[in-house]
């Protein structure tokens, strides 16, 4: 691998203030101890880039992909260092539970539901949180770094998309590891991709669904996973899922798995934003891709019985959304 020393002259640098808004299920090596790793910040960062750059090409977007985040042949075009991380607070109970609803006359809790498979159900005990994760509130700082200056703007608005969409850790795509910051510049624009990518892209299918303004997190994202819930049941009736198969797999069920793939990402995005008056509103990204695409089992029909089942969960979210509290 080539090494240029110059390209650590003139460098620029930009530090962000960091608030954790939501649990963060993020760990390292222990999968169980939480901890805050650049590695994942990276892997969040590349991901919303390759959902808002606009490449059509596949290869022209590999090669642009590996001139900002690196390859096994060129050095990144920017690092990132976490600093003034003192206020990191790691915990292993969650105590915030949000809405409840009964399940085979049982009641399950919205948090619970939404963080399955960071805890296990003890007898007598209920669920019990076996990974640790890095408490709401706490905050950090984030310098980057950049080499290449014309690269610049590109890593930066990923990372604005990553605040405003994403989240960092297990069960991100359910509301967990929302992050806030304060000195936001709002270069928040997509480019418009037509045609459905092969991955997870912003298009002229995605849409974005706002709840109403809380004033705790836990409030926020109960309403928002309690949406979702609602959204995904009503294209199935109770204990079938010929549909919501199609949405995410795995689907657990007493062990077993319910769906036809191992594994397949839901194109809905939970998320908690923290507003700048204190409060925290919950929204749900819709941002579909072209249906198992890249994979043996692909098929025209099942694509568009994929878009069918969605457009079904976002007319409920429709719906939700007029007659919120």
């Amino acid at each position: 691998m080539t090494f240029y020393i110059s390209r650590y002259k003139n460098m620029d640098s930009v530090e962000f203030d960091i608030e954790i808004v939501t649990p963060m299920f993020l760990g390292g090596a222990n999968t169980t101890d939480a901890e805050l790793r650049v590695p994942s910040i990276k892997g969040m960062l590349r991901f919303w880039w390759r959902a808002i750059c606009g490449i059509e090409s596949l290869e022209e977007m590999k090669k642009t992909e590996a001139e900002i985040f690196g390859s096994t042949e060129q050095k990144a075009s920017f690092s990132i260092q976490v600093v003034n991380s003192n206020n990191i607070n790691s915990m292993l109970e969650l105590k915030e539970k949000g809405e409840k609803f009964e399940v085979h006359g049982h009641y399950v809790s919205i948090i619970d539901y939404l963080s399955y498979g960071t805890y296990k159900y003890e007898k007598r005990k209920g669920n019990v949180y076996f990974k640790q994760h890095i408490a709401p509130g706490s905050s950090f700082s984030l310098k980057f770094q950049f080499y290449n200056n014309e690269l610049k703007d590109d890593i930066l608005r990923a990372f604005y998309f990553f605040i405003a969409y994403g989240g960092l850790g297990s069960r991100s795509r359910n509301g967990f590891g929302s992050l806030y910051i304060k000195n936001n510049d709002n270069k928040m624009r997509a480019y418009d991709q037509l045609l459905l990518s092969s991955f997870s892209a912003f298009s002229t299918k995605a849409k974005l669904f706002t709840f109403v303004q809380k004033n705790t997190w836990h409030t926020a994202l109960s309403k928002i996973g309690m949406a979702y819930k609602e959204a995904k049941l009503c294209v199935d009736p109770l204990h079938s899922y010929n549909n919501r198969k199609l949405v995410v797999a795995p689907i657990t069920v007493n062990k077993r798995n319910k769906a036809d793939l191992d594994r397949h990402a839901k194109p809905y995005y939970l998320h908690v934003n923290k507003l700048k008056n204190e409060n925290f509103q919950g929204q749900i990204l819709f941002m579909p891709y072209n249906y198992l695409a890249e994979h043996k089992s692909y098929s025209k029909d099942k694509l568009n019985q994929y878009l069918k089942i969605c457009e079904e969960m976002n007319a409920k979210l429709s719906e939700l959304l007029k007659v919120q509290k």
